[in-house]
Parts: structure tokens; C-alpha cells; sequence
């Protein structure tokens, strides 16, 4: 039979459309509409996916409709925390952007709770669903198609702000002045008053922007490929690579898309599947909520850490209830509920670090010289690595998948112990990884303050440099005639 690997492709459709969806966002039409259109992009998409699949007469359709709309969950990704990072006031950065994660709980609790009314899925196809179960995933998949044009009206035509980044970018000085005393809540003001340390702090940050502005158009346009190589770059490059991974790789995707199956193993009665899912999902919202109030007072990393350490407690416990050999330790008839309980701890742990955390850390990490081809690189690894393991998950048992997902939490926290640095109150181009007093080390970012051997040597100057000795040869051969 192909159920699994068809049900294995319906789900994981949603996250291979994600992966191509944050490629996207890195190439440079994508990338110059800024954080604000791109959300309108891929609500466009959200929009398109949603009506594909409530439509669908087959299988092949279906997955057609997710992959859709995976191209606008992988832009929204990345857009929608970067856009909340730069229009919000830089002590308030934090938890503005754990509540994204805090309204993405909401989301998926929604998704769940919406679910009940269904009865528990058929054994086999001498079951087909039947009355209400027949239509009603109908309106559960064609749901988005609202929220989307809902977002469309709100960021295109009711609230069309750009962030002050992009308008600075765009020579729109006056503009980005005015946006950020909005954040601030206060009027604009061309002139900054004497004593007002509120004020002297705005045209600061717009000086800083024009600062990171004026640095970022006099470098050419860096590759990810490049920016690995150079020993400026480098480090943010790889940690952020390394942290989209364990975002995914710690198999939280895997667990939510397919909790309902894997309580049954541990014995939750069929009646009861959807209920202990949404008993999970609730608890998701209050420890979202919970890091929203922490991420600015304990940072970034102590949550990280918190969050891997409880995730790698919660599936050991998991792995020992579900365990023939440990069956002693666990009272009769309470394998399902031990398994409803570390399920919602290790859901729990991940929306308290890497969930609340992932997205606002890689933001604030990368220069804005390289955070556009970088974030989506991020998010290429990011949907990848969710899509092998949400199509993967499909095919383990409950066991080797607590094995599997507590080992990779357990090397995720060492990793996090040893290479994460703390970013709370940085500056978003001047932060710990990049320091802006240490760009005279890079090759890529101050080329021509390097030997000019050393920038040759990196991968893309080639062509560059050729171009240049070319034009000097003709001043030559200009010269001696």
C-alpha cells in the first residue's frame, strides 16, 4: 500500500514549497520589495494554496494546493519576523517578535480545536468518511483563503508602512524619520530639541541607518558562498545555518503534524486523539506567552539552552515510558497520559527557545550587507530539514522517534552551550558575531582595505578582478600612446 508515503507527501508537501519559497526571498527583485511586500506576496500565495486545496478531487491536487502554500509559509517566515524586528523600538525588539511565535501557537491551536468535530480517521478503505467528515477538511484547508485576503487589505492597503531600513535604502530620509518617532510613540520632529534624550536617541538610529546604508551600496552584492569564506562572515554564516537546522531537525514538525497517530501507540483511545492534541496545543500558547516576557529580560541564549535541555529531558522520559523493558516504572494504564505529558513539555520547551527564539536570533546576527541572501539561506536549511522530517516521521514508530529527536535535542543543546553568543539590546548591524568595529577584517565587506592578494582569493573576486585589471590595461595602453 502507498498510505503512508502518500499521507508522508501531503503533509511534508507544505514544508518542500517552504524550501523554495525561501529561496525565493533571497534573490533580488524578491529581496528589494522589502519585509512589507513580501508578506503581501506570500499571502498571495497563502491565498492561491487554500483554494487549490479545498477544490481538490485527488491526492495529486491536494499536495498541489500545500506546495502553494509552502511557497508563502517560506517567505512569510522569514519576512514577517524580520519586518517585526525593524519596526519595532530596539528595547521592545524582543518580545515583539516572541509574540509572532506566541500568535503562531494560537494558529496551530486553532488548526487543532477546529478539528474536533471530526471523528477519528477510518482503519482502511472499507471505511470511507462519511457525513460531516466528508466536507468539513473541505472548509478546515480553505480556511486561509480569508486570512490571507484579510492580510493583503491590512498591509497593502490599510497599513501600507515600510520599515525604516528600507526607506532610508530608497533615499526616503524624511519618511523613515517619521516612522521611527512612530514607533517610538511620539510626533516627528525635523529639528531634535536640546536636553529631549528620547529624540537624540531616534536621530541616532537614523544615523546608524544611514551609516549601515551607505556601507551596504558601496559593496557589491555578496553571495552566501562568498560570505562563508570570508573570516569576518563566517561564523554567523555557519551558526545560523546550524540553528535554522535544529529548529527543524529536533522533529517538533514531525511530532504536531503526526501526534494523533503516535498517541494512539501509546495508547490514547481513538475518541480521545484530538482532544489530547489540543490539550497540547494549549499548553504551546502559555509557554509562548511566557517567553515573550523572558526574551528580553533572560536573552536569547539562556533560552535556547533552556529550551534544547527540557526538549532532551521530555523524550528521554517519553523513551523509558514507552519502553517494554522499563513497563515497571509506569503505572497500568497510564503509558497514554505519561505520553500526553512529555509530548507537551517537549512542545512546550521548543515554543520557549527555539520556536521564540530561532528567527529574532538569525535576524539580529547577520549585517545588512548579507542578511537578505543569508536569511534565505537559513530558510532553504530551515524547510528542508523540516520536510525530511515531517515525511520521515511517518514511517517511525513512537520509540525511534523519541530516540532519534532526543539525541539530535541533546547535540542541539552542547552546540547551542559552546557557539551561541547573546544578542538582547545589540543593534541589528552592529551585533556581537559582527561587530561593525571589527569589518576591517573582512574581505568582502572593506575590499579595498585589504591586500589586494587576499581579496583575489576569494571565491566570485575572479571575475571581478579581471574586469579590473582589464580597464587598467587599457589606461596603460592609453597612457603610453
Amino acid at each position: 500500500s502507498d498510505s503512508l508515503p502518500r499521507q508522508g507527501l501531503v503533509n511534508a508537501s507544505l514544508y518542500l514549497g517552504a524550501a523554495i519559497g525561501a529561496m525565493m526571498i533571497g534573490r533580488p527583485r524578491v529581496s528589494a520589495l522589502g519585509s512589507r511586500r513580501q508578506l503581501v506576496l506570500s499571502a498571495v500565495f497563502f491565498a492561491i494554496g487554500a483554494l487549490v486545496a479545498a477544490a481538490s478531487m485527488s491526492s495529486s491536487a491536494l499536495i498541489t494546493g500545500r506546495f502553494i502554500s509552502g511557497l508563502g509559509l517560506g517567505v512569510s517566515a522569514i519576512a514577517s519576523p524580520v519586518f517585526i524586528a525593524e519596526i519595532s523600538p530596539r528595547e521592545r525588539r524582543g518580545i515583539n517578535a516572541a509574540m509572532h511565535g506566541v500568535f503562531i501557537t494560537l494558529g496551530i491551536l486553532a488548526s487543532i480545536a477546529l478539528g474536533i468535530p471530526q471523528g477519528p480517521p477510518p482503519q482502511d478503505a472499507a471505511h470511507p468518511i462519511s457525513d460531516l467528515d466528508a466536507w468539513y477538511w473541505r472548509g478546515l484547508v480553505g480556511l486561509p483563503l480569508i486570512l490571507a485576503i484579510f492580510q493583503i487589505v491590512w498591509l497593502a492597503l490599510l497599513f501600507p508602512t515600510d520599515p525604516p531600513s528600507l526607506l532610508v535604502q530608497r533615499g526616503e530620509t524624511d519618511a523613515a524619520r517619521e516612522v521611527l518617532f512612530r514607533m517610538y510613540g511620539m510626533k516627528a520632529s525635523a529639528m531634535v530639541a536640546v536636553g529631549d534624550t528620547e529624540q537624540a536617541a531616534i536621530a541616532l538610529q537614523l544615523q546608524d541607518l544611514r551609516m549601515a546604508v551607505d556601507m551596504a551600496s558601496s559593496i557589491p552584492r555578496i553571495k552566501v558562498t562568498q560570505a562563508v569564506w570570508d573570516p569576518f562572515l563566517r561564523t554567523a554564516v555557519l551558526l545560523g545555518g546550524g540553528l535554522a537546522a535544529f529548529q527543524q531537525l529536533c522533529g517538533i514538525n514531525g511530532l504536531m503534524s503526526y501526534s494523533n497517530s503516535l498517541f494512539a501507540q501509546a495508547g490514547i483511545p481513538p475518541s480521545s486523539l484530538t482532544m489530547a492534541s489540543t490539550a497540547m496545543a494549549t499548553a504551546n500558547v502559555f509557554a509562548s506567552l511566557l517567553s515573550s516576557r523572558l526574551v528580553d529580560n533572560l536573552g536569547r541564549r539562556t533560552l535556547l539552552l533552556i529550551g534544547a535541555l527540557c526538549q532532551t529531558v521530555a523524550m528521554a522520559f517519553l523513551t523509558i515510558a514507552t519502553d517494554p523493558r522499563y513497563s515497571g516504572m509506569v503505572p497500568d494504564g497510564m503509558a497514554g497520559p505519561v505520553a500526553v505529558v512529555c509530548f507537551t513539555i517537549f512542545v512546550m520547551s521548543f515554543s520557549f527557545g527555539l520556536g521564540a527564539v530561532t528567527w529574532l536570533y538569525l535576524s539580529e546576527i547577520y549585517p545588512m550587507e548579507v542578511r537578505g541572501p543569508c536569511l534565505s539561506a537559513c530558510g532553504v536549511i530551515n524547510w528542508l530539514s523540516s520536510f525530511v522530517i515531517v515525511f520521515g516521521t511517518r514511517f517511525l514508530t513512537l520509540r525511534s522517534a523519541c530516540h532519534i529527536f532526543g539525541l539530535i535535542c541533546f547535540v542541539g543543546f552542547v552546540g547551542t552551550y559552546l557557539w551561541v553568543v547573546e544578542t538582547k539590546g545589540c543593534s541589528m548591524d552592529d551585533s556581537p558575531l559582527t561587530p561593525r568595529s571589527g569589518r576591517a577584517s573582512s574581505t568582502l565587506l572593506t575590499p579595498n582595505s585589504s591586500p589586494r592578494g587576499e581579496y583575489q582569493k576569494m571565491p566570485g573576486a575572479e571575475e571581478e578582478d579581471s574586469d579590473d585589471s582589464a580597464e587598467e590595461a587599457a589606461r596603460g595602453a592609453g597612457a603610453k600612446k
